[in-house]
């Protein structure tokens, strides 16, 4: 009993004392931050802060409008310049125009695609154009000036196409070096040709060893390759 009766006193006690911690009406005036919800501190928060608020908006809403604007711009300018090398081909592939009317017209056509990666690729079309009319001088010229300007696969191909053309000129050393240069540039470029071109320069260089050394190196890096029986056979004919 003296348990139980000691039991009730303190929960008396203890009821007391939360009587006793009352709010009034006035003390929650005073403090609302307190009792606002999520939704209300947002609200008070934007009266506080209107102008700051607003002006933040707009930013983001011109920056938004800013970057949907400039990619439609390059998404336009993009399709044009496939549509003008497109022409090119167009043009070079009906032959209605020939030699240096037909070079005229592509330099027409290609001055008006902007500097980059677009333009590279046309120019790297109309040295083609050049070369195959013999014309190696504006053909190097054009590939050289490509190789400097660009990177990825137009570099790429720009190297390719001026081993070509200085070993159709009959420089058959800077042709192995420019093939060298392709071979070891680890990119993704095909280079089942790249490697003939430099086993045939090596051979027409009077020097059948190292055109050995590429062919045998392409048996192993080619093992698949349905021209492997071209390989051996011109590893035959020179070990003879």
């Amino acid at each position: 009993m003296k348990f139980i009766g000691g039991w009730i006193t303190n929960l008396i006690r203890v009821y007391g004392m939360a009587k006793k911690i009352k709010i009034t009406r006035k003390e929650l005036l005073k403090e609302p931050d307190q009792f606002l919800s999520t939704t209300d501190k947002a609200i008070l928060f934007f009266k506080q802060n209107r102008s700051f608020v607003l002006g933040g908006m707009v930013g983001i809403i011109l920056f938004g409008m800013s970057f949907l604007g400039y990619q439609n711009y390059q998404k336009s300018r993009t399709m044009k310049f496939e549509a003008l090398y497109f022409k090119m081909e167009k043009i070079a592939e009906k032959g209605e125009e020939k030699g240096k009317k037909l070079q005229e017209q592509l330099i027409e056509i290609r001055d008006q695609i902007d500097e980059g990666p677009h333009r590279n690729r046309a120019s790297l079309f109309l040295a083609d154009i050049y070369f195959q009319y013999e014309d190696y001088g504006k053909a190097k010229s054009i590939y050289q000036e490509v190789r400097s300007k660009s990177s990825g696969l137009n570099q790429q191909m720009a190297v390719v196409n001026l081993a070509y053309t200085y070993e159709a000129m009959g420089d058959l050393q800077k042709a192995i070096d420019l093939y060298k240069v392709a071979i070891n540039s680890n990119s993704n470029f095909p280079l089942f040709q790249v490697y003939w071109s430099l086993a045939r320069c090596h051979e027409n260089n009077n020097d059948p060893s190292n055109a050995l050394l590429i062919l045998r190196e392409m048996q192993i890096k080619f093992s698949g390759s349905s021209e492997l029986k071209n390989i051996d056979s011109r590893i035959k004919e020179l070990s003879t």
